[in-house]
């Protein structure tokens, strides 16, 4: 699988002609594309079929974006923070129900861009520990800890802390 991150590549950011050329290699299935460039997401969904090469969004604010332009599914960091409202629009797509899933995305992008201002893998590392009480917060270099007391009285903590608690009211 090909993982374009380039929040921790220095940058690198692999386009969708190169994807491509790698998508023909008979050992690389799939792509997770944390870039969260849905028109790379579309290109290579219209290039290539999901059951030779899956392609995957690598972030939760474009969840539905991703699902609408043929991708396999979702592979995101907020995942492991609010599962039920990531499975309640992929559910409502299915069926769908895209005004209740257009609702649902933008929690979640609200909640992704949350996490982000929160320290991103850091932050979901640290969130983790603190809500669900397992984890250290730990990880590792270049990425930096978060220290949770950096959640108390933060704006991004309290929405996301908040739907935490509250997923399935939410949904």
């Amino acid at each position: 699988m090909v993982y374009n991150f380039p929040v921790v590549t220095a940058g690198i950011d692999l386009d969708s002609d190169t994807i491509a050329t790698l998508a023909q290699h008979p050992n690389i299935v799939g792509t997770k594309l944390s870039c969260g460039n849905v028109g790379k997401l579309h290109r290579l969904t219209s290039q290539t079929s999901a059951s030779e090469f899956a392609v995957f969004a690598g972030r939760s604010d474009v969840l539905l974006h991703g699902l609408l332009s043929g991708s396999a599914g979702g592979i995101t960091a907020l995942m492991n923070v609010v599962p039920k409202v990531h499975f309640s629009l992929y559910k409502a797509y299915k069926e769908g129900k895209l005004e209740e899933a257009m609702k649902l995305q933008a929690i979640l992008g609200q909640a992704d861009w949350a996490v982000q201002k929160l320290g991103g893998v850091g932050g979901v590392k640290a969130i983790v520990s603190h809500a669900f009480g397992y984890g250290s917060g730990a990880v590792r270099g270049p990425l930096r800890p978060v220290d949770a007391s950096v959640f108390k009285g933060n704006k991004y903590a309290e929405l996301v802390f908040d739907l935490i608690e509250n997923q399935e009211k939410k949904l």
